[in-house]
């Protein structure tokens, strides 16, 4: 049996619609599960006051000798901006303590131009 090139065409056209549609199909629920599974098994943390405490927080340990020419105000302000950052992006509070500012490096900037 010959079959004609529209034929042809049409039945490789189907193929690949069905081909690029079960990928997708699979890539989207992929995703989904990977989506529940998230919200499934996040954190619940209480979100009253902890993270305001906890931007407001200046460390009260003295520096160690590494870092004695790092003003504890840049800390507190840098640490206070990590923890609104993840309380806005995320929804979630920080503790006090869980994150530690270790190094503080200014930027060196090169412009191309």
């Amino acid at each position: 049996m010959d079959m004609t090139i529209q034929e042809i065409l049409k039945i490789a056209a189907i193929d690949t619609v069905l081909g690029m549609g079960t990928v997708f199909a699979v890539l989207i629920i992929i995703s989904l599960c990977i989506w529940a599974l998230g919200i499934a098994f996040k954190e619940k943390t209480p979100a009253a006051g902890a993270a305001a405490a906890a931007a407001a927080a200046v460390p009260t340990a003295k520096p160690a000798a590494s870092e004695a020419d790092t003003d504890a105000e840049i800390v507190a302000a840098i640490s206070a901006a990590i923890s609104q950052f993840i309380k806005n992006q995320y929804g979630e509070s920080v503790d006090e303590g869980q994150y530690i500012v270790r190094n503080i490096r200014r930027a060196t900037w090169k412009h191309t131009s």
